[in-house]
């Protein structure tokens, strides 16, 4: 599995590049490179970093779509002050900031700037960015991990590891569902290869897009998948963030669901900044009832959902 050693800050103005310094907490393995505006020799400077090992943060459309191209992790950065903007001044050709024990020179580079790259803009990043005032190794790393296919951390607890799904938890997922019960209150998967193909999107397009959805979850201990929890949005809610969570039969009434809900709640709160969760509930799921009061949430009305009696719940960040 490919490991991030390189966040390369390209023609980035003065103050966004004073944020990423210190936003980027000091890694022995981790570098943060800072390239030149005024460089002509582009190629060679960029070929000193291995795609597969490096984040690029650029206002050049035509670099972030040649390094996309080679496999890099791109973000574009399209607030104030960028490349065309010179009154915020200019970031030296020969800057190198290094994060750890090694400095990197790119100011020896000879070769001439890739030529033939069509303009494409900024599409070919994994993300588009205004400011760099929150930007730390975290975000950087969730980017490098989306342009590569490595599932995010979500949260950890004590037994437990929220991740997203892969197309290798299909086997662990089909088992999960076969259970005693577990399909009771919960709609069955489809069959296998549709449930593939279905996973498949669910990966590409709803991470992609909210940065959320449901994850599974991992016993730290065996490496099992013992579970899923997430959030989604679904318009019975009227768009509103969405809590769901299913645990298998033989862990159940250990404290899992309660230990990974708690923590997916605080993520919601603290990273997604939501402001209120809703829990669905078939009516007579009686442990599902039980488990989302001790989490806090509060029934609020019964509703129709595909002719069956559903009771909702809701939990709000203030408490109110």
């Amino acid at each position: 599995m490919p490991e991030l050693r390189f966040i390369i800050a390209d023609r980035l103005p003065e103050r966004e590049l004073d944020y990423l310094k210190q936003n980027i907490r000091p890694e022995p393995d981790l570098k943060l490179v800072v390239t030149g505006k005024n460089n002509a020799n582009r190629r060679a400077e960029f070929s000193l970093f291995p795609p597969e090992e490096s984040v690029l943060i650029s206002t050049d459309g035509h670099i972030i779509s040649n390094m996309d191209q080679l496999g890099m992790a791109t973000l574009g950065y399209i607030g104030p002050g960028g490349a065309e903007n010179e009154s915020t001044g200019e970031v030296p050709d020969d800057v190198i900031t290094e994060i750890g024990s090694q400095n990197v020179n790119c100011s020896d580079s000879t070769d001439e700037v890739t030529e033939g790259i069509e303009e494409q803009g900024m599409q070919a990043a994994v993300m588009l960015i205004e400011g760099l005032e929150e930007v730390d190794e975290t975000f950087l790393l969730r980017a490098y991990e989306r342009k590569h296919g490595i599932p995010w951390t979500i949260v950890t607890t004590e037994r437990c590891i929220v991740r997203e799904i892969t197309l290798d938890d299909l086997d662990s997922l089909f088992a999960l569902y076969a259970g005693e019960g577990m399909t009771e209150y919960l709609d069955p998967l489809y069959e296998y290869e549709k449930e593939k193909e279905y996973q498949r999107s669910y990966i590409n397009y709803m991470y992609r897009l909210y940065g959320y959805g449901m994850w599974v979850v991992i016993e730290k201990a065996t490496g099992k998948l013992i579970g899923r929890v997430g959030i989604e949005n679904r318009e019975v809610c009227e768009g509103e963030p969405e809590l769901g969570y299913m645990i298998d039969v033989s862990y159940q009434r250990k404290g899992y669901a309660t230990e990974v809900c708690l923590a997916v709640i605080g993520y919601a709160w603290n990273f997604l900044e939501f402001d209120k969760l809703n829990c669905l509930i078939q009516k007579g799921n009686k442990a599902s009832e039980c488990l989302a009061e001790k989490l806090g949430f509060m029934f609020r009305e019964e509703m129709d959902l595909d002719g069956k009696c559903m009771k909702r719940y809701t939990i709000s960040k203030s408490g109110a």
